[in-house]
């Protein structure tokens, strides 16, 4: 429980934030506040300050566009953590909130209440440069050659202006005007010259390297343990948890986590926890490793000579597994698919693998299990080697091997996650993993990839999240689908503990938008008709609109669309395939600025994160009804799953999916309460089919309007 005097302080910063802004309190906002206060007020500590209850006590707020999410959850929030001892690490879905929440939202409300706390941004390892690397490369005697084989072993020659770079980037350090950290660098860097001088996980040596005490990436992970607020991305929040919790972060049971953009987690969830391999990749790859292998080896003493020995045999033997192997998935690249394609997949059906590619697989397993064990003992001497002068090599050899030979490891351990879940079927009672192979062609040669992941992340989120963490709060404006919150639910694995709650927008919706939808004449299920009609129609439909969105489902039918549009209509509109988002963006509201009209066409990753208030965008356009590929690997795994256990796939995830992903590209039309305009959906089949009425029933209440075109 939470004392009277925390309560009482969350009540005056809210009245000095309201007061010093001279804003008006919101019912929504008031709401929340309260809402997230009663649940983390109600978790019961031992006397190690650890929550007593198995499951944590999470709050799952949904929130209109234009409560004041962000405010209303650190004010509510940050005083608890602090009477608990706590951190908050907030994870945002994109970039952009991320830098609002750190540079708008946290200044401002410092600025305007006496609520005292530190903040920081947190990024991942391969954001900031390691100083050992960068040494390496200028070194005068380091080849290239070397260089390729030792950090990452797929490196361009450097070209004289990386040189260049490097030798700008020493030098600013020693002046003290660069702290490593590749955002803060004033020039744009390609991901080639970031990797030159960065590392990952596997490559780092921590403690043992000679730079640890200088490196910028321990000194930031250190003031992270030091700070009450750390603002992050669902990402890295989701790669800590995936290397135990704690390896980056502050650990999950010391940590508050607010999850902003919550509708994002479950997918995100899915990308971390599924693996990936591909055999002709790995071979080369595999070629590559002998190669380092050898050059060590020439360099090694005695004991260690040994031990590469073992290695060299466990490559070898991978190697020719990995040959055996692709002659098998290759059956599975039927005829039908060879035929001018550029990729192509099979599912297995329920993610079962047949028997013959199961003991193959289990096979693999074995070989990468000895190449790893193998790898782990050389990197373990060299650590002794790095600890001690006097060993098998000097300290300083030592340390200029391990990134090479830590990325080996690191690649080994990844295949073989992969090859333990091929090679071992799933228990009955379990939901299935997805299995699936594509075929692609890569410099005229055919590549088999091989994939797994789960079919849902609640298993997952629960073991490494749910049960680990003191607590949290999941927020966002979409996250219930059909008036319930219950898909979330079976997608995250939220526990039945969690407190739910629905905060409705302050914006009046009947008033300030119109809803409407084509009597007849837009069938998506004719994709060529339903083309042709958005081609006649657009033109006169945007007719009045300075400022417009059009959002497509598919890149094809966009395309197809402005292909078909008269030249005049064409000039007024810019593609998400010729722009990055910002600068589209920005082309956009410099059109409606100077005067003119401007449209956007977009796909999906324009239905949500895009602000385009006032005569930016009075009329959004939906396409047709969001459903997602019917052949996704991981949706078709999880209709089979879900059609076993006796339930409709279709009604339980694509409709309430689809839902949820129509109130989110609606929510483009209105982002102040100033805001009016017209959404209209190009797809009859919100009339015509009995799911459309529950579609539109959870659609903010416009006034709706039924018309022909």
């Amino acid at each position: 429980m939470i004392s009277d005097q925390v309560k009482q302080d969350i009540q005056t910063y809210y009245s000095q934030f309201l007061q010093n802004r001279k804003l008006k309190p919101r019912y929504g906002q008031k709401l929340m506040i309260a809402e997230i206060a009663k649940s983390l007020s109600a978790i019961e500590l031992d006397e190690e300050a650890k929550r007593v209850a198995d499951s944590p006590a999470l709050c799952v707020v949904e929130a209109g566009t234009g409560t004041g999410k962000t405010i209303a959850y650190l004010i509510a929030v940050l005083p608890i953590a602090k009477a608990l001892g706590k951190q908050v690490v907030i994870a945002t879905a994109t970039v952009a909130l991320q830098e609002q929440i750190m540079f708008k939202d946290i200044p401002e409300l410092q600025a305007n209440t006496d609520l005292e706390f530190s903040a920081l941004l947190a990024k991942g390892r391969g954001r900031y440069l390691c100083l050992s690397k960068l040494e390496n490369v200028l070194r005068e005697n380091s080849s290239q050659e070397a260089m390729q084989d030792l950090y990452g072993l797929e490196l361009d020659d450097s070209s004289p202006i990386d040189k260049k770079i490097y030798e700008d980037m020493m030098k600013a350090l020693d002046e003290k005007r660069w702290q490593g950290d590749r955002d803060d660098w004033p020039e744009t860097l390609d991901n080639q010259q970031w990797r030159g001088v960065s590392v990952e996980h596997g490559q780092c040596s921590g403690s043992r390297c000679s730079n640890y005490n200088a490196c910028y990436f321990f000194k930031s992970r250190q003031l992270l343990q030091q700070t009450e607020c750390i603002i992050a991305n669902q990402d890295l929040v989701l790669a800590d948890l995936s290397l135990g919790g704690g390896a980056i972060l502050p650990h999950p049971s010391e940590v508050i986590y607010i999850f902003d953009e919550a509708h994002h987690l479950a997918s995100k969830g899915l990308s971390h926890f599924s693996h990936f391999v591909q055999l002709r990749s790995s071979i080369n790859w595999l070629d590559q490793a002998k190669r380092l292998i050898t050059r060590l080896q020439q360099q090694a003493g005695s004991e260690l000579k040994i031990l590469f020995e073992k290695a060299d045999v466990a490559a070898l033997e991978a190697r020719q597994k990995l040959n055996e192997g692709f002659l098998l998935f290759e059956q599975y690249h039927s005829e039908q698919m060879k035929g001018g394609f550029q990729q192509s997949q099979h599912t297995f059906d329920r993610g079962v693998i047949d028997p013959e590619l199961r003991e193959i697989c289990g096979i693999l397993y074995l070989c990468f299990s000895q190449f790893g064990q193998a790898l782990d003992k050389i990197l373990n001497r060299i650590r002794q080697c790095m600890e001690n002068q006097g060993g098998e090599i000097d300290s300083a050899l030592a340390e200029s091997w391990y990134p090479g030979l830590g990325s080996l490891q690191a690649r080994c351990e990844a295949s073989l996650m992969l090859w333990f879940h091929y090679a071992n079927p799933d228990a009955n009672k379990d939901v299935p993993q997805a299995r699936w192979l594509t075929f692609s062609q890569v410099q005229d040669e055919l590549e088999i990839s091989l994939s797994c992941s789960p079919i849902l992340a609640a298993e997952a989120l629960t073991e490494k999240l749910w049960n680990e963490c003191f607590s949290a709060v999941l927020t966002s404006a979409t996250l219930s689908a059909l008036n319930s919150f219950d898909f979330l639910s079976m997608r995250t694995g939220l526990p039945e503990t969690s407190n739910f709650c629905r905060i409705g927008s302050p914006f009046n919706f009947a008033e300030a938008g119109v809803l409407r939808i084509p009597e007849k004449g837009f069938d998506a299920g004719d994709g060529a008709a339903h083309t042709q009609a958005i081609i006649s129609c657009l033109p006169d439909l945007l007719l009045e609109d300075k400022g417009g969105l059009v959002l497509f489902s598919s890149r094809r039918q966009m395309q197809e669309v402005l292909e078909g549009l008269g030249n005049d209509f064409r000039a007024n509109i810019l593609s998400q395939d010729d722009y990055p988002k910002q600068q589209l963006i920005a082309l956009h509201k410099s059109n409606i600025d100077g005067g003119g009209k401007s449209i956007i066409f977009g796909l999906a990753s324009m239905s949500e994160g895009i602000d385009l208030p006032d005569t930016y965008c009075t009329h959004v356009v939906i396409a047709k009804l969001p459903f997602s590929v019917p052949d996704d690997p991981i949706d078709v795994t999880l209709g089979q799953w879900m059609k076993d256990q006796g339930l409709n796939p279709f009604s339980a995830i694509s409709i309430p999916e689809t839902a949820m992903k129509l109130v989110q590209a609606s929510g483009r039309l209105l982002r102040s309460e100033s805001d009016r305009g017209k959404i209209s959906i190009l797809d009859e089949r919100l009339l015509n089919r009995r799911y459309g009425a529950a579609i539109l029933d959870a659609l903010p209440p416009y006034r709706r309007e039924i018309f022909r075109c």
